[in-house]
């Protein structure tokens, strides 16, 4: 049960860049260039579908700063987390925490620092998803409140009897719960390339 919540869970991300079934209350997929607003056009939570870098998280970063609501005034987002497959950890630990710039080949002979980790612009560091599914997809976890969401309708319940003619012990579980999306601020999303 505890791997169908986590499958469950990962399927808003998984599925995150395709509106069809799994498009969120606007109408559109979770990750996309065209969220509507009331009043300040369309905007846009999805990254430019490129490789885990240095240079793409930045852009991710800078565009999380730029978030604005739905009537254009700027609200001051910032990154906390970064969420990948297991396939890019490696990649996300060279980025966070290298004290010199991963970009290009030859920068340490620059001696050029890696902005991300001296300015600690991802305070929470990254977390390993192993139910994403794309191997190339990473995702930026924001501090707009009420973005990814989990209800749970009926709390784990368990129950087991022992059955009086073969003497077995049958074991039950229930619990209802249901993933979604309340603010799409809430995750910057890349597919990668």
């Amino acid at each position: 049960m505890a791997n169908t919540k986590q499958v469950k869970a990962a399927d808003i991300f998984n599925n995150g860049f395709s509106a069809g079934d799994y498009a969120i209350g606007d109408g559109q997929a979770f990750f996309s260039a065209s969220h509507p607003t009331i009043g300040a056009g369309s905007q846009s939570n999805l990254a430019a579908a490129s490789d885990l870098s240095e240079a793409a998280l930045e852009t991710i970063l800078t565009n999380i700063q730029l978030i604005k609501d739905d009537r254009g005034i700027l609200i001051g987002a910032g990154a906390t987390s970064l969420h990948i497959p297991p396939a890019l950890q490696f990649t996300a630990e060279k980025i966070l925490m290298s004290p010199g710039s991963t970009n290009g080949t030859n920068n340490f002979a620059k001696n050029d620092i890696n902005a991300i980790r001296a300015m600690g612009a991802v305070p929470g560091g990254y977390f390993v998803n192993r139910r994403f599914t794309d191997t190339n997809g990473y995702f930026v976890k924001t501090d707009v409140p009420n973005g990814a969401k989990m209800f749970v309708r009926t709390p784990l319940q368990t129950k087991m009897e022992e059955d009086f003619d073969t003497g077995n012990l049958r074991f039950k579980a229930r619990e209802r719960y249901s993933f979604g999306v309340s603010d799409w601020r809430g995750y910057f999303g890349s597919q990668g390339s």
